[in-house]
C-alpha cells in the first residue's frame, strides 16, 4: 500500500490567525492558499458506477455514491471521534455499505458494516466512542464502500478521502465555547473545519427541518465545495452498525 504523508503547519496557522465573520455567510474555506491545499491528497469523492449489467446493488441505475467533503480529498476536525457524511443513491435493501480508517502508516484502524435504508439519502455515520481517538495533526484515509459483490469488488462503489484532527488557538477555542450555534458555525467555515461545519449545520437542520434558511446555508456549503448535484438529497438518519460477528474484514481491499 503507498502510504502519504503531509505537512501541517499551515493548517495549525489558520486556525491560529482566523477569526468570526458573518454567521450568515456562506463561504467555506479550505486553505486553498498553501500548495499542500492545490495540489490535494490521493481521493475519490464521487463513486463510479458498476461494471456489470447484471448488478442490482441500486434501486436506480448509475446513481453515484456521494462523500461530502472539499475539493482536495482533505477534511479538517477538531473532534476525535468525528462524523461523516455521505449522499447516498437508493441501495437494494440486502446490500451492505462498508467503512475503514487507516491511520498515515497504512494500518487498518477501523472497520465496520452497515445496512442501508433503500432510499436516496444523505446519511452520517460517527466514528465510536469504542475505537481509538483522532490523535492532533495526523492523517487519516478512510473508504466506504456499497458493497454489491463480495466475491468480486471491482463491482463495488467506492469513495475514498482523508480526515485530519487539528488544534485550534486559544483565541478560537475560547470563541467556541461562548457563542451561539450560527456563530460557531461561521467559525468552522471560516477556519476550514470542514466536518465540524458539515455535522453542526445537519444538525440544525435536524432541529429545525422546515427552516428555510438553515437549508439555504447548507445548499451554500454544499455548492462551495461544487457538491450541489447533493444539495437536494434529503438528511437521512445515522447509519446502523451491523453486530460485529457479521462484519467481513478486507484491510486491504481499497
Amino acid at each position: 500500500m503507498r502510504r502519504f504523508k503531509i505537512a501541517t503547519s499551515t493548517a495549525i496557522l489558520i486556525l491560529v490567525a482566523l477569526t468570526v465573520k458573518d454567521a450568515q455567510s456562506p463561504s467555506f474555506a479550505t486553505t486553498q492558499n498553501n500548495s499542500e491545499a492545490r495540489i490535494g491528497l490521493p481521493g475519490r469523492r464521487i463513486s463510479g458506477g458498476s461494471r456489470s449489467p447484471n448488478t442490482t446493488c441500486l434501486a436506480t441505475p448509475d446513481q453515484p455514491v456521494i462523500a461530502l467533503m472539499p475539493k482536495n480529498n482533505l477534511g479538517l476536525t477538531l473532534s476525535e471521534y468525528p462524523t461523516f457524511w455521505f449522499s447516498l443513491p437508493a441501495i437494494s435493501p440486502d446490500r451492505t455499505l462498508e467503512f475503514g480508517l487507516y491511520d498515515q502508516d497504512g494500518d487498518l484502524l477501523y472497520q465496520t458494516t452497515f445496512s442501508v435504508s433503500g432510499q436516496a439519502e444523505v446519511a452520517s455515520l460517527s466514528l465510536p466512542k469504542t475505537s481509538s481517538p483522532l490523535v492532533q495533526d495526523a492523517d487519516y484515509r478512510w473508504y466506504l464502500s456499497v458493497v454489491c459483490d463480495r466475491e468480486s469488488h471491482a463491482e463495488n462503489l467506492v469513495v475514498t478521502g482523508w480526515i485530519r484532527r487539528v488544534q485550534p488557538s486559544q483565541a478560537i477555542d475560547r470563541q467556541l465555547t461562548s457563542t451561539t450555534d450560527q456563530e460557531r458555525l461561521a467559525v468552522y467555515q471560516n477556519i476550514g473545519l470542514w466536518y465540524d461545519a458539515l455535522t453542526l449545520l445537519a444538525q440544525l437542520r435536524y432541529r429545525e427541518p422546515l427552516d428555510s434558511t438553515l437549508e439555504q446555508q447548507w445548499i451554500a456549503l454544499l455548492e462551495s465545495v461544487d457538491l450541489s448535484q447533493a444539495s437536494a438529497v434529503p438528511l437521512g438518519n445515522e447509519l446502523t452498525p451491523i453486530p460485529p460477528l457479521a462484519t467481513i474484514a478486507h484491510p486491504s481491499r481499497y
